[in-house]
């Protein structure tokens, strides 16, 4: 049961706010000139997070154009079972391994690591302190320098302890921290660590069935999974090793009417639907199927994203005035 006091709460909130001392988004120039010395980190830190049991409270939160969406978690890592996490006191519990995107920022797995290496550099900052515990410091970054993502690494138990996701203009957008932890005794249920890693081994089934989906998003995202659990039924998973784009694709018409607490925008010419206030879950039809998009991601990604899958092509201007010209005549004309 979470047990959340005001307390807690408000140490929350402190936790995911600002940290004096670390500048938003420009890199040290020592550190510019550094090469990969927190990559290693990282890797111990997703072993230790599928390996080591624990149980404590989260709070996340995202930011996006409109505001900002919290939550408050309760986890508990059983290695050799997974990740089970519970949403309020009465919320039902959920499995997530923690070598999956679901617990990503808990404990990413070792394809994500590896696309982050592709995409990213990862550095040792030093020393630090998180959820009241010592930690190691570690700062992602983009090549041109700036912060992508940070991440503060248990000094003892080796797991990540807090996580926050930048922008590119150096805009917390996403930020998670445990505001209480308790690891199981070292040893104790613990089992080998698998890689967590992600097959494509269904891509030329899909292809061969007439399913078209890209490789590659804007971004830097990589496909890193795509299966089909039912007929006329798509997942798409991408990630640039930081954020996760899950792409879902059915066959049928999109019910707009249904779209309960979603918004309309034009985006382009087209008309694409969004819930909830950080924009992250978007969903518009096209060519017989219904696309919904949710993203763990930066908003500028997330768009990007969902320019680049497929949309109705938008009439031409010749096109528009020919319609519009035969409705008139319909009207006027009896005959017609």
């Amino acid at each position: 049961m979470i047990r959340l006091s005001v307390t807690v709460f408000l140490a929350a909130v402190m936790l995911l706010g600002p940290v004096a001392g670390i500048p938003a988004y420009a890199a040290p120039p020592d550190e510019a000139e550094s090469e990969d010395t927190g990559l290693h980190l990282l890797r111990e830190a997703a072993v230790a997070g599928r390996a080591r049991g624990y149980s404590g409270t989260q709070y996340v939160t995202t930011w996006g154009r409109s505001g900002a969406v919290s939550s408050v978690l309760e986890v508990r890592n059983v290695p050799g079972v997974g990740l089970m996490t519970r949403t309020g006191p009465s919320g039902p519990v959920q499995m997530a391994d923690p070598g999956t995107p679901a617990g990503g920022m808990i404990s990413p797995s070792a394809f994500m690591l590896d696309v982050l290496a592709r995409n990213y550099r990862v550095v040792d900052v030093g020393a630090g302190h998180a959820c009241g515990r010592p930690a190691r410091l570690t700062n992602v970054l983009r090549p041109d320098g700036t912060v992508a993502a940070r991440y503060w690494l248990d000094e003892a138990g080796g797991l990540i302890l807090r996580s926050e996701l930048l922008d590119d203009g150096g805009q917390v957008v996403h930020a998670g921290a445990f505001v209480d932890l308790t690891l199981d005794p070292a040893g104790k249920g613990a089992v080998p660590a698998t890689a967590g890693g992600f097959a494509l081994l269904e891509v030329p089934r899909l292809l061969a069935d007439g399913w078209s989906f890209p490789r590659t998003l804007p971004g830097r995202l990589e496909l890193f999974a795509a299966h089909n659990t039912s007929p006329g039924y798509l997942y798409l998973g991408y990630s640039d090793g930081l954020s996760v784009v899950s792409v879902f694709i059915q066959s049928g018409v999109l019910d707009e009417e249904r779209l309960q607490g979603w918004h309309a925008e034009q985006r382009s010419g087209h008309t694409i639907w969004i819930r909830d206030s950080a924009g992250q879950e978007t969903i518009w039809a096209s060519g017989g199927h219904v696309y919904t998009v949710f993203a763990d991601a930066p908003a500028d990604m997330v768009d990007a994203a969902v320019a680049a899958l497929p949309h109705e092509p938008v009439p031409d201007l010749w096109t528009r005035l020919g319609r519009g010209a035969n409705r008139l005549l319909s009207w006027v004309n009896p005959f017609g």
